[in-house]
């Protein structure tokens, strides 16, 4: 630590000073370097023009430059000397003589180059006066460079002035005194000035080294604080680590003590009582120990009481509490044991037996012991050995062969690798699925076999997901040892020690051959007729739906009909449905024998046929192909010895003559169809558009309709949605009613397909739309909840291309919020001018209104375009839950139709559901929302307010309880 006293104040050493001036004599030295040089070239230039001759001005030019690059070299090496802080007197004196090396020489120009009969002549007097302000210059620069060092300023300014005044005081012999006045003036001018810019500077001098020093000082007492805080905290280290390593010995020593002390007690306890110590090591290893002596009978035994649950006096004969405790079934086993061991026969005496615990279970133990003394006939005598309880290990053991039993019998194929992926073991299910045996496969890497090749890139990826997660599962198409391919599904687990390191990994895979022959025969099921094969309404409308695209993008031609068999109903009700089904194959075996084969013909209904002709030559080439089928169906069928006779009658709509969709064309067959039933059947029809403006009282609704609207003679009623999850309304559909002044309250059914036909659809699903929305702003504000309103979309709106902005002002007049407004439309829709209709729905979607596919299921539901479609709600078409807890066909494709939806990510809702089993069924399905009788009709707005209300209460109720 340092001595010095806080308050006491620094005194700057005179090396500090010294310093100053050598750093200041340096500087001047640089820069009068440079002046001089330039001064003794301009004297040169000024006397060159002169009578005066030029070899002296050469040669003290010469002089003048070999002493500057003297001074040059110099230079440095003062800098140097300087910077070390060596003998600053010395580098005072050597820097002094180095300014002092040129003054004289510069001075004697003035003497020499103005020889006393040229002075003040015309020819000289311009170099003469060059020659006075270069010598006037670099004196006053030689007071600001050196003036730091008095005795080399005054002996500068001497050197340098002296030759030119000694010059001057030639010219005045006559007249000496005022010479003498005038250069003591200049002399004591810039003496005076010297001094004063001495003495100025240094004490400019004296207080940068006091600065300096300062500085020094407290850097240096900054240091010393810095080391003295240092070494304190060391000393505060050092000592709390000093009583932490006393605290520690300490501690140590008193362990020791107690250990000591401690074993002290263990030693004199191990002396006092070696049997006891022995006892109570043989009861913390779990093993009981007996000592037999055979020719008294007398037994010791220990443990036993916790091992059996008796007290060790229990056993007073050995053998005899043997046979009294020990399973009758192992008591020969035991008695065989030992006496082979007596005999000498074995060197141990062994035993495996189940024996009686104190609480009558049955506990698996196992004997290990020796004769220890014989008699001198060589009769044991003594016995001594040990009893362990191995029920423990014998469950485990019985575990492992469980565990071995379900891996060798599991319905998966179970495989295991090790840590490099080579099999370690596969089980019997792996090799009847694979074909490889348990040889082929042993100790052999998965990727090098020739038979994965194909899968390398998904086995890699296996690996790393192994790797990475620990487990990875999915579906792989593999090849078995013949070759045939096969689907599979993989799940691979790692498994891993106590380290967390994996170890082993375990694989199960599955044979999805079944599997998928099952979803193939439940695809054929939803897309076909089970009873004639062929393709049933689903896939009709599919097939229907892209024989119009690829119509509309190749500009053809097609052609529906719709064929009806006459008089097939008597027969199926008087004969029974048995032979009416066979009736109905037969027919549409023949149908399909004329029709040109089965891929354009579909059955859609009972006895209902429909028929596509793609691309056709015209209605002259389709009557002829409709009567071709008439005349062959009036052939008689023979069904078990019955003779039955059939009709048909066809319906035929046109694309794009009569129809520009798919609905549009099944509604003008079914016209038609009904049509050809009229005028006695056995007959076909074209659809002609007199068909349905045909009679007055049609041209009188359509005017009523027209009036309708203006009238305001339309209202809504509304059919509630129930959520299953929390059986509660959560929306409701807008379904239009027409109020008709004479006919009453219509159905949709009565006027929308001549709404459709007169283009007033759109004024009045306009009108729909915005009561709807209006009343369900209501039940919002009324607090009754956020009930969503679904209302219907019909083509002739998307047509005009106005429905987005007709939904904004609505939702914008009405100020519902957007996600209470769900549209509903159909496939067939949609599938019309599908990329610009996807568009549209796009914009609304984004406006966060819901969108609903309606009547799925009937229409072109493929999954190619419904991936496509963006909407949130799949609704279930009514004919399919008609009959769910009937027909395991309907079911099926349920079930399908949720699946699928679920997968992408839609909701569904069911139609039709009329019955509890209904309900209950689509509950087992994990069905979204239900709609039909069974939750409520279609109702007014106040019936359903009431229901409203009704369910606002018994939730309110809940929440109070």
């Amino acid at each position: 630590m340092s001595s010095q006293s806080p308050s006491s104040q620094p005194v700057p050493p005179f090396n500090g000073v010294l310093n100053e001036q050598c750093q200041l004599l340096l500087s001047g030295i640089a820069a009068l370097l440079l002046l001089e040089s330039a001064a003794a070239i301009t004297l040169v230039w000024a006397y060159w023009f002169t009578p005066l001759a030029h070899q002296p001005l050469l040669i003290w030019l010469g002089v003048i430059a070999v002493i500057q690059v003297a001074r040059l070299l110099v230079l440095p090496y003062c800098r140097r000397r300087l910077d070390a802080q060596e003998t600053m007197p010395f580098c005072r004196r050597m820097l002094s003589g180095l300014a002092l090396s040129t003054p004289l020489l510069l001075g004697l120009a003035g003497y020499l180059f103005n020889p006393l009969e040229t002075l003040f002549s015309p020819q000289m007097l311009g170099a003469q006066l060059v020659c006075a302000c270069l010598g006037l210059g670099l004196s006053v620069m030689a007071l600001a460079a050196y003036s730091s060092h008095f005795p080399t300023v005054f002996l500068y300014l001497v050197m340098l002035l002296g030759p030119a005044v000694t010059r001057l005081a030639e010219t005045q012999q006559h007249h000496p005194f005022s010479l003498v006045v005038l250069m003591s003036l200049l002399g004591l001018f810039f003496l005076v000035a010297a001094r004063r810019i001495n003495r100025t500077g240094h004490q400019a001098m004296m207080l940068q080294a006091s600065n300096r020093s300062l500085i020094d000082y407290l850097n240096r007492a900054r240091s010393d604080a810095e080391a003295l805080n240092e070494k304190l905290a060391q000393e505060i280290y050092e000592r709390k680590e000093a009583r932490q390593r006393l605290q520690e010995t300490n501690e140590r020593l008193e362990s020791m003590v107690q250990e000591r002390t401690q074993a002290l007690g263990e030693t004199n306890t191990a002396l006092a009582a070696t049997s006891e110590r022995l006892e109570l090591a043989l009861e913390a290893s779990n093993i009981g120990l007996w000592d037999w002596m055979l020719d008294t009978g007398r037994n010791y035994h220990t443990n036993f009481d916790r091992l059996l649950g008796y007290d060790s006096a229990y056993f007073k004969n050995f053998f005899g509490d043997l046979e009294t405790l020990v399973h009758p079934d192992d008591l020969t086993r035991i008695r065989r044991a030992m006496v082979s061991h007596f005999k000498g026969e074995d060197s141990r005496y062994h035993a495996v037996y189940r024996l009686r615990h104190a609480d009558g279970s049955w506990r698996w133990i196992e004997d290990e012991g020796r004769v220890v003394s014989r008699s001198r006939d060589g009769r044991a005598t003594r016995m001594i050995g040990t009893r362990r309880d191995i029920t423990d290990d014998r469950q485990s053991q019985e575990q492992q062969r469980l565990a071995a039993t379900v891996f060798e019998n599991a319905p998966e194929g179970i495989f295991i690798l090790d840590q490099a992926f080579r099999f370690l073991a596969v089980n019997a299910r792996f090799e009847q699925i694979t074909g490889y045996s348990e040889s082929l496969v042993i100790g052999r890497r998965i990727l090098e076999d020739e038979q994965t090749h194909a899968n390398r890139d998904v086995y890699l990826g296996i690996t790393s997901a192994l790797k990475e997660n620990g487990f990875w599962e999915g579906e792989i198409s593999e090849r078995r040892r013949n070759g045939e391919m096969f689907p599979e599904w993989l799940q691979m687990s790692a498994v891993r020690d106590e380290q967390k390191r994996v170890i082993r990994y375990v694989g199960m895979m599955s044979d999805l051959t079944a599997r998928k022959e099952t979803e193939q025969q439940l695809q054929f099921l939803s897309n076909y007729d089970r009873l004639t094969g062929l393709a049933n309404r689903t896939q009709f409308r599919e097939h229907l739906h892209k024989s119009l695209t690829l119509a509309r993008l190749n500009r053809e031609k097609v052609a529906l009909l719709m064929i009806d068999l006459d008089r097939f109903k008597p027969i199926n009700e008087s004969l029974g449905h048995e032979i009416g089904d066979r009736l109905l194959k037969a027919a549409a075996e023949r149908i399909a024998q004329h029709a040109g084969g089965e891929e354009s013909l579909a059955r859609v209904g009972g006895d209902e046929f429909t028929l596509l002709l793609e691309n056709h030559g015209g209605e002259g080439s389709i009557s002829q192909q409709c009567q071709k089928l008439i005349n062959a169906m009036k052939k008689p069928f023979l069904i078990d010895g019955h003779e039955l006779l059939l009709g048909a009658s066809i319906g035929i709509s046109l694309f794009p003559d009569t129809a520009k969709e798919a609905q549009s064309m099944i509604n003008q067959s079914d016209m038609a169809v009904y049509q050809a039933k009229r005028s006695g059947g056995n007959n076909f029809q074209f659809y002609r558009s007199n068909m349905r403006v045909a009679s007055v009282e049609q041209l009188a609704l359509e005017t009523s309709l027209r009036k309708a609207i203006f009238k305001n003679e339309f209202v809504v009623y509304y059919q509630p949605k129930m959520e299953l999850a929390s059986n509660r309304i959560t929306s409701v559909e807008a379904l239009v009613r027409w109020q008709h002044p004479t006919m009453g309250l219509l159905p949709p059914a009565d006027f929308i397909p001549l709404a459709e036909e007169t283009g007033l659809i759109s004024a009045i699903g306009e009108l729909v739309l915005e009561r709807s929305c209006r009343q369900a702003h209501k039940w919002h504000k009324q607090g009754l909840g956020n009930i969503c309103v679904s209302v219907n979309l019909s083509a002739h709106q998307f047509r005009k291309g106005n429905v987005a902005e007709i939904v904004d002002r609505v939702l914008s007049t009405t100020e519902l919020p957007p996600h209470l407004l769900e549209l509903e439309l159909t496939e067939s829709l949609i599938m019309e001018d599908m990329e610009q209709n996807i568009e549209l729905l796009q914009q609304l979607r984004t406006r966060g209104i819901e969108l609903a596919l309606d009547d799925f299921g009937t229409g072109y539901s493929s999954l190619s375009y419904l991936k496509r479609f963006p909407v949130d709600t799949l609704k279930i078409d009514r004919s399919f839950i008609m009959d769910l807890d009937k027909s395991p066909d309907d079911a099926a494709i349920t079930r399908a139709i949720i699946d699928m939806a679920h997968s992408l990510k839609m909701n569904v809702i069911a139609e039709g559901v009329e019955t509890e089993d209904h309900l209950s069924i689509l509950r087992d399905m994990h069905c979204d929302s239900i709609q039909g009788y069974l939750i409520s009709r279609p109702v007014p707005e106040n019936e359903l307010l009431e229901l409203l209300h009704t369910q606002a209460y018994r939730q309110q109720l809940k929440v109070d309880n």
